[in-house]
């Protein structure tokens, strides 16, 4: 007895040394802020150890931000700020997912791994309370006009919050949504708007391999990260078309959101445009990152959750029949929208962020509406490496909300989801391929060369039944904000 009451003691003790230490003093966080260099990490400012650091961070980014996240934050798997080079040890020798790294990382590799995650614990967002002031000004930003050059469109136009964080402008689309409607209201994006659910857990733009990259942003990776993507569609011409930063920065010093930038970033923040412009997408990234984008609450996480659990969901017989063949060598879907294909995680983002050719035909409807012919090939991934062995690849999306995100393919070529499983199932020779959206024979892919033979030519077919099983598993990614629409 007297034990426990030492015990408990010595908890309210403990908590309240920690939330004593977790009190932020404003003005020395706004003005530590303000004098880190935009285009330095946290890590590489604070660090004692910066080589280190650095060695550790690009071993995380290669080896675990797939599953890991961002900042070594949990993602498909645990939190892994702050732990050692034993705790990693024990992981590869006791994780079926991890076993392989006991040939690919030495004990240096381990240490210096290790040295990261410690060095991210001292800056972990979970603390920082100017984080989530700066993802607060980005939250009011994402769904303000004033970054468009006739305040006709927000980030929300493109991706509504309210729509699984797709463009939903359906009614005033003149191609059925495949490609979004601009600034000027005539002028059409280049690619279709994907959800941007999730997205914090994309890692870094990354070169995992002689010929495989994984991570980026937008379908073709050509920005590295979200806090650079953030910056692409303002000055896009067929999006915002804000004409540039002096203009964006402008229309910034001029709204009500100046004086925030200034107490958020620094009371100089406007002295130097590029550094106003980095904190505009700094703060509309880290509102991207919040829980509001990966609440993982779906039926597919409920039923996880133990069968006692109140919000524990059952899956029915079809339902399961579909989620054992997306996880089956008959369907390969485990292979690129899983993190992992050796093991299956029970929080997943189902996508593997790397990038493939699944073969595609163009979307001529939208190509002969934003250009007047069908001329031009999208060379993805390959046009932003100039690179022809990637030509035609575009980034595996996620499968979160699938259901309720149509148009698919980066292209928008398909409206429903039934057709996108039935061109997976004409890929694996089913005797019958019509496109039942066209009524005729499936298009010829967009770029031949770079199809991924090695998995589309060893599918099996599905019968009716396994066709509409799957469709039912995915159903069950929706989020739970979501599911009316279903």
């Amino acid at each position: 007895m007297q034990k426990n009451i030492y015990i408990i003691a010595l908890l309210f003790f403990l908590l309240g040394c920690s939330e004593e230490d977790t009190k932020v003093d404003q003005n020395t966080t706004l003005e530590k802020d303000a004098k880190v260099d935009q285009n330095t990490t946290i890590a590489e400012e604070k660090s004692n150890n910066p080589i280190e650091v650095q060695k550790g961070q690009k071993l995380f980014n290669l080896h675990c931000a797939t599953c890991h996240g961002s900042g070594a934050k949990g993602a498909t798997a645990p939190n892994i700020v702050g732990i050692t080079a034993v705790d990693i040890e024990n992981e590869i020798l006791s994780n079926s997912a991890m076993v392989f790294m006991q040939g690919v990382l030495n004990d240096e590799d381990r240490r210096v791994m290790a040295v990261y995650f410690d060095e991210q614990k001292k800056y972990s967002e979970e603390v920082d309370e100017l984080y989530a002031l700066k993802a607060n000004l980005g939250d009011k930003l994402f769904d303000d006009t004033i970054l468009s050059k006739n305040q006709t469109l927000s980030c929300a136009s493109c991706h509504n919050p309210e729509r699984a964080f797709i463009d939903d402008r359906f009614d005033t689309n003149p191609v059925d949504g495949a490609l979004s409607v601009g600034d000027d209201g005539v002028t059409l994006g280049g690619r279709n708007a994907p959800t941007i659910s999730y997205g914090k857990f994309i890692p870094d733009f990354l070169q995992i391999s002689d010929t495989q990259f994984i991570g980026g942003q937008f379908w073709d990776s050509r920005a590295k990260n979200q806090k650079e993507q953030a910056k692409g569609p303002v000055l896009d011409h067929a999006e915002m078309m804000m004409p540039d930063i002096t203009t964006v920065i402008n229309r910034i010093q001029n709204s009500p959101y100046k004086s925030e930038f200034q107490k958020l970033y620094a009371e100089t923040i406007f002295n130097d445009e590029m550094k106003a412009f980095d904190a505009l997408a700094d703060a509309l990234a880290k509102y991207e990152k919040s829980k509001e984008f990966a609440p993982f609450d779906s039926k597919y996480d409920r039923s996880k959750l133990p069968y006692y659990h109140i919000d524990h969901y059952e899956m029915s017989e079809q339902e399961k029949l579909g989620y054992k063949l997306f996880f089956s060598d008959k369907t390969h879907c485990r292979k690129c929208h899983t993190t992992s294909s050796e093991t299956e995680s029970s929080i997943e983002t189902f996508t593997n962020s790397k990038y493939e050719n699944i073969g595609i035909a163009k979307n001529t409807k939208a190509l002969l509406y934003k250009y007047g012919n069908t001329d031009t090939t999208d060379l993805g991934l390959g046009a932003i490496l100039k690179d022809k062995q990637h030509n035609g690849k575009f980034k595996v999306p996620t499968l979160r909300n699938v259901a309720v995100t149509s148009p698919y393919m980066s292209n928008g070529i398909f409206k429903e989801l039934k057709t996108v499983i039935r061109y997976f199932n004409y890929r694996a020779g089913n005797p019958e391929p019509i496109n039942p959206e066209t009524g005729e024979s499936w298009a010829e892919p967009e770029v031949n060369a770079t199809i991924n033979h090695e998995i589309l030519d060893t599918l099996e077919p599905l019968n009716e039944t396994e066709i509409e099983a799957l469709e039912s598993f995915l159903k069950l990614l929706t989020d739970k904000k979501y599911e009316k629409f279903l």
